[in-house]
């Protein structure tokens, strides 16, 4: 071999060797340096963000569907919990129930609770008032006098309902009915309330237990129906009440409704009240003859109620109610002789709403 071509050989060896060498150090810096492959670079810090940002709102998501299917799950299975009259805001399908009259959230929500006789907000839990009322001094007088009639309503938990007339118990409800017991105190008549009622004796305190049934159409009108029967002390008797409410007019500041109403009253309340024993007669000196009133209805009639903001959580409540003594009520001497088949009453009250924490 000549000596070039050795040189050349030699050269070439020294390359290869240099090339083979070589070739585990770039492969190491490939592991020891994955940065430099933007393949292998990793996220950024934007696009980390954008990340946390993005399953946060998916959790959130997540939670609101749990909490929507929890209410719809209760709204199916507890509907004695969400009954009668001032319950949380519905949506338009919603059932609406008994004497509450929705005015839908662009007037915040305002109901309507026909036996009470005034307009709430639908978050208060306690109202306190009182008011002057002009009536008579007994049911059918002809005499009428001023009296401070203090009020008090009652919501606990959609459930219960206290008022004027008496608590009712939401605990059966399905589609737009609510049945449920209702308990009331009625006050004593006393002879010496009027000088027509000598003779008679007291009608003492009576405590009536019955049930309801109620409901609403049209979220502008109620039907409510009371039977009781009193079970302590004094009329010892039946007395059944039906009610329709209609919404007539509302604002921002005022609104109005109107309730038609009729009362039926059994043999032992109307003997109570209306009826006069020979011995009755004889004790008020023959001025009452003796008369036996039998079961019947006992009036028709109607209210006007009128709900007016004066201040935050303030109103005043003025009213008007009529009554017209019927058929053979009417004809008992107490009436027909000393008292007046027409009966009327106008009042108002100030009241003020409380609002508690009762989930």
């Amino acid at each position: 071999m000549s000596k070039t071509i050795r040189k050349s050989v030699v050269l070439l060896t020294a390359v290869a060797s240099l090339s083979i060498s070589a070739m585990p150090a770039y492969s190491q810096q490939g592991i020891d340096e994955p940065q430099l492959s933007p393949m292998l670079f990793g996220e950024t810090e934007k696009e980390r963000r954008e990340k946390i940002l993005k399953e946060r709102k998916q959790r959130e998501e997540a939670l609101l569907i749990s909490q929507e299917q929890e209410k719809d799950k209760q709204t199916l299975d507890e509907p004695a919990l969400d009954p009668l009259l001032f319950g949380p805001e519905r949506e338009p399908d919603e059932d609406l129930t008994a004497t509450r009259v929705t005015l839908g959230v662009e007037d915040q929500n305002r109901g309507f609770f026909s036996a009470f006789r005034f307009l709430t907000p639908e978050e208060t839990n306690l109202s306190l008032g009182v008011g002057p009322i002009y009536e008579p001094d007994y049911f059918g007088s002809d005499n009428y006098e001023f009296n401070p009639d203090p009020q008090v309503f009652v919501k606990f938990k959609n459930f219960v309902f206290l008022d004027d007339d008496g608590a009712d118990f939401a605990v059966v409800g399905f589609s737009s009915f609510r049945i449920g017991p209702t308990i009331k105190i009625r006050t004593r008549r006393d002879q010496d309330d009027n000088p027509d009622l000598f003779g008679l004796g007291d009608v003492g305190t009576t405590f009536e237990f019955g049930g309801f049934a109620a409901t609403t159409f049209l979220d502008r009108f109620a039907v409510k129906a009371k039977v009781r029967h009193g079970i302590k002390t004094g009329h010892r008797g039946t007395i059944v009440n039906g009610f329709i409410t209609a919404l007539l007019f509302r604002s921002d500041i005022l609104s109005l409704s109107a309730t038609g109403e009729a009362t039926w009253v059994g043999n032992r309340y109307a003997d109570a009240y209306f009826s006069v024993t020979p011995a009755q007669s004889a004790r008020s000196g023959g001025r009452l003859g003796v008369f036996d009133a039998d079961a019947g209805f006992r009036d028709f009639g109607g209210s006007v109620t009128a709900y007016i903001n004066v201040g935050d959580r303030w109103s005043l409540n003025p009213y008007a109610s009529y009554s017209y003594i019927y058929g053979d009520i009417a004809r008992t001497p107490i009436i027909r002789e000393f008292g007046d088949r027409n009966q009327f009453t106008v009042g108002f009250h100030l009241m003020r709403e409380f609002q508690f924490n009762m989930k």
